[in-house]
């Protein structure tokens, strides 16, 4: 047998293996052998069949086949270790050449570990990006709470639709002189002002009283999500039912008692900048990693696994869609209003997976060169943190995990936190006051 690298690039290596004719026909002849024991030959006993009888019976090319399989299992590995190969995926093979007197030629291509050359990776030059917490953020804080925590109230001194207002109405829309599907409703809450609705209906429902019908005329924006209603004119019948104003809770001891476990406004944003604070330092330590590691990738050479990158893509979309679905969209009402297919969503999301496996690799290598790992302690230590945050307890957490075979996933997460840690201590790190929305989320 001979076997050499005709090609390895893109993550992915090529050997081409060469059978010997003389070789292959022992392949040959086991594959006969072992087809005359597991076939019905009428006349014959299992493997008592003459050769010729067996190949006349099920045809040269299904006993080639045959053959080119045991060839394969027998020479694959031998091949694999000859040319000093890692493989990361499982191999797949082509047959080139196959005939009963001709040499065997096949090829093996699989995904193979990348070599990688680090560049130096201490003393990185990274910038910190630091944002203080202010008062008025605090303010901020509070005004969006005294929103969420706000009533509805009805409105008793006047009758009339003001920019603002809640009203409760009823509609029913028409294009072309009939209804359309989702386009009525009774006792529908709306906040004027909030353009929630088509561009220009909340506008004309300004100055509208309570009881009496109107009608409202809009056109429905051309990249509408629904296909048969785009850029079409609609007529809706509305009524207005009720009229409600937003009636805010006052900001005081009270207030910071019933939504959280303080007992003062003051010491209650106290603990809201603190919040903020801690928040704006883990983006900033995350936008520092980043930065060291996207420096890192910049200046190694190397292709990532295309199977892994697969692998990596399908997990992304896979979180994607779960994201959108949470916020009450279909993954086919979303696909039509991006206008992309799956496979246009997959390329968008390629180049992404790519760095992340990149960084898994570059990391693994930092981690191996510097005798970075995790101690059982380390491992207990988490999953006791795990604990106390899911409320379980600590074996119930690793129960889970050694069931789920997730505990290597674990010790990978804690690594690669030390190792990003050590990363980030070893840079060349300058200080920058920003504002929070120089932050990345």
């Amino acid at each position: 047998m001979n076997s050499e690298l005709v090609k390895n690039e893109g993550g992915r290596a090529t050997l081409k293996v060469t059978i010997p004719a003389k070789e292959f026909k022992d392949f040959y002849n086991s594959a006969v052998s072992n087809l005359s024991r597991e076939v019905n030959i009428p006349g014959f006993r299992k493997g008592k069949a003459p050769k010729q009888i067996v190949i006349s019976r099920l045809g040269e090319n299904y006993v080639l086949s045959e053959a080119a399989q045991i060839a394969i299992s027998k020479t694959y590995a031998n091949a694999i270790q000859s040319n000093d190969v890692k493989p990361f995926s499982e191999p797949e093979y082509e047959v080139e050449q196959v005939e009963a007197d001709k040499d065997f030629i096949y090829n093996i291509v699989v995904d193979i570990l990348p070599e990688i050359e680090l560049p130096e990776y201490k003393g990185v030059k990274a910038v910190k990006k630091v944002k203080k917490a202010t008062d008025d953020e605090v303010d901020n804080v509070l005004k969006d709470l005294q929103k969420r925590h706000s009533q509805l109230v009805a409105v008793e001194d006047r009758d009339t639709v003001e920019e603002g207002d809640y009203i409760l109405f009823d509609f029913k829309g028409f294009v072309d002189g009939e209804p359309f599907e989702g386009g009525a409703a009774e006792n529908y809450t709306l906040e004027i002002g909030s353009n929630s609705f088509i561009p220009g209906f909340e506008d004309q429902l300004i100055g509208q009283k309570i009881g009496e019908e109107g009608k409202v005329t809009v056109t429905f924006p051309e990249d509408y999500h629904h296909e048969a209603l785009k850029g079409k004119e609609s007529i809706f019948e509305v009524k207005v039912n009720e009229i409600k104003k937003e009636e805010l809770p006052e900001l005081d001891d009270e207030f910071a008692k019933d939504v959280s476990d303080k007992e003062t406004l003051d010491e209650y944003r106290v603990q809201i900048k603190e919040d903020l604070q801690k928040s704006y330092d883990h983006q900033a330590a995350h936008e520092l990693e980043d930065q060291i590691l996207t420096k890192l990738l910049e200046e190694s050479e190397f292709d990532a696994p295309p199977s892994m990158v697969e692998l990596q893509v399908e997990q992304i979309i896979n979180d994607f869609k779960s994201r959108v679905e949470y916020q009450g969209i279909s993954w086919e009402l979303y696909l039509e209003h991006s206008k992309k297919d799956d496979e246009a969503i997959k390329a968008d999301l390629r180049p992404q997976a790519v760095t992340q496996v990149k960084n898994y690799f570059i990391l693994k290598e930092i981690a191996l060169k510097e005798n970075i790992e995790v101690s059982e302690d380390e491992l207990d230590l988490k999953l006791e943190e795990m604990a106390e945050n899911y409320q379980m307890a600590k074996d119930v957490i690793r129960e889970y995990y050694e069931q789920n075979n997730r505990l290597d996933d674990l010790r990978y997460e804690l690594q690669t936190q030390k190792t990003l840690q050590f990363l980030v201590e070893h840079a060349s790190v300058e200080e920058q006051v920003v504002e929070p929305e120089d932050l990345q989320a």
